[in-house]
């Protein structure tokens, strides 16, 4: 596969969380967790610092390592089990203190970028139903499934211990195949699991938002908000920018809004706007294309699509040019990767 060159890949801007949970869990299973780091360019006694971050890259090297020696096919599943709101720091404390689980929930996706998350977050509700997506940030198979697991096995622990009930989802959606371990999704989820979906998101009833939690404290919330408001505000500020921009143009791959378009929706210049994304290190052009290549690779993983489909999908009437564009992006033909993506599965 073309390596992934978006900037924000090598940056060291993610909370580790995640990555202290895989070392815990590696020393509770009798492994040095010192030995799982070396090389990477961060020690265990690092990650216990609250201002150090990792790059996306760093994280992944450390999942790839953690599962060749574990041997677990549902680590994510066992990592994410086991957290508690606390697992999600000062993010989880300030949960604990929100009066409800609406407003918790939506605590935690305001500042997700402080959990450590890999994935994007984001959720809606229709009718009496909320459904909560996750998108990966990076296009990368050998990982993707742990992330998104740690993602929902996570949330459902932590959501019921918020409220203190054994709270059941309606139905979990997930775009990859049925894994080896599917039957431990029935023991943790009790709920529909549907594999080889369009999208990640993990559905329930909307009334779980009007639940009240019982650790209620209006004036921990907003100290907590605030601590969070101030901490990276300099860096959060571009990372929000970019994670808005491809939001909106996620919502439509085919038909993207233009960059002066997309300018006026954020109340900036256009001139503005393209200096910005220019800071980042990427381009209007090259984010529409990487989410076109991600969401493409994502089709192509699904048994049942067809090249025609994909090809609308992500913006292309016609089957040569996305060939043709596909090719530039990955390196391969979306028939070779499609094979690829079948036998990593």
């Amino acid at each position: 596969m073309k390596p992934i060159v978006d900037p924000r890949y090598s940056e060291a801007s993610a909370p580790p969380q995640i990555s202290r949970f895989l070392l815990q869990y590696a020393l509770a299973r009798g492994h040095d967790p010192a030995l799982l780091c070396r090389g990477l360019g961060f020690s265990p006694e690092d990650l216990k610092r609250p201002d150090y971050r990792l790059s996306f890259r760093q994280s992944y090297q450390l999942l790839r390592r953690a599962r060749q020696l574990l041997g677990d096919s549902d680590l994510g599943l066992t990592v994410g089990s086991r957290q508690t709101p606390v697992s999600w720091g000062l993010v989880g404390l300030a949960m604990l203190a929100c009066p409800d689980l609406g407003t918790a929930l939506q605590l935690a996706l305001r500042y997700q970028w402080h959990i450590g998350s890999l994935l994007d977050y984001r959720m809606e509700v229709i009718a009496d139903q909320a459904r909560v997506y996750a998108t990966p940030r990076f296009f990368d198979p050998d990982v993707m499934v742990f992330y998104l697991e740690e993602a929902f096995s996570s949330s459902l622990a932590i959501v019921r211990f918020l409220t203190g009930q054994d709270l059941v989802a309606t139905r979990i959606e997930v775009h990859y195949p049925s894994p080896a371990h599917a039957q431990r999704y029935d023991e943790l989820f009790r709920c529909p699991v549907r594999f080889d979906g369009e999208h990640n998101l993990m559905q329930f009833p909307a009334s779980w938002l009007e639940l009240p939690l019982p650790t209620r404290d209006d004036y921990v919330v907003a100290e907590a908000c605030q601590l969070l408001d101030e901490t990276r505000r300099d860096e959060q500020g571009l990372s929000d920018l970019i994670e808005t921009i491809e939001r909106e143009v996620r919502k439509n791959l085919g038909t993207p809004p233009s960059l002066s378009e997309l300018a006026n929706q954020l109340n900036l210049s256009e001139r503005t706007l393209r200096r910005r994304i220019g800071d980042a290190g990427l381009s209007y052009h090259g984010i529409i294309d990487e989410l076109r290549r991600a969401r493409a690779l994502q089709l192509l993983g699904q048994r049942d699509n067809r090249l025609i489909d994909v090809a609308c999908a992500t913006g292309f009437s016609d089957v040569r040019n996305f060939r043709r564009a596909f090719k530039r992006w990955t390196g391969e033909t979306p028939r070779t990767a499609k094979q690829r993506i079948a036998e990593e599965y």
